[in-house]
């Protein structure tokens, strides 16, 4: 009777700290989003407008990217060559460069996509630089 409480405490334990750690991911995750709205909506010097109309159109955009990177890391999904991935991140740039353009003009467009390199490129300097502190 013993063992099987002390298996069941640990079990327990187990599930609870997966759980700590996914809520943990998940608030670092919408941390790092709003770092990343705050960082594009000054890069393009939107207005408080041309956010409520750019942003429910970048929401779904990043739905749609992070669906092509889900699909592409999927065990379960067919495997892609890297050049088919590539050409498909392409395309669903240039659809939504396309419906980008009307909302906030083809100049911050392409700034956009730039600065969200820029983003990307700060968040993964900032994670190297914490890890070698360790």
């Amino acid at each position: 009777m013993k063992k099987l409480t002390l298996i069941c405490f640990f079990v327990f334990v187990s599930i609870w700290s997966v759980k700590a750690q996914d809520n943990d991911r998940e608030k670092l995750f919408k941390q790092i989003e709003a770092a990343k709205i705050a960082y594009i909506t000054k890069e393009l010097s939107l207005s408080p407008t041309d956010a409520e109309r750019f942003f429910p159109l970048y929401n779904q955009y990043q739905r749609e990217k992070r669906e092509l990177i889900h699909q592409r890391r999927s065990k379960t999904g067919k495997r892609r060559g890297e050049l088919e991935f590539d050409s498909q991140v392409l395309a669903l740039k240039m659809r939504y460069r396309d419906a980008f353009i009307p909302i906030i003009n083809a100049k911050r467009t392409a700034r956009f996509f730039e600065a969200e390199r820029e983003f990307r490129e700060k968040l993964m300097k900032e994670l190297r630089e914490r890890r070698e502190k360790k």
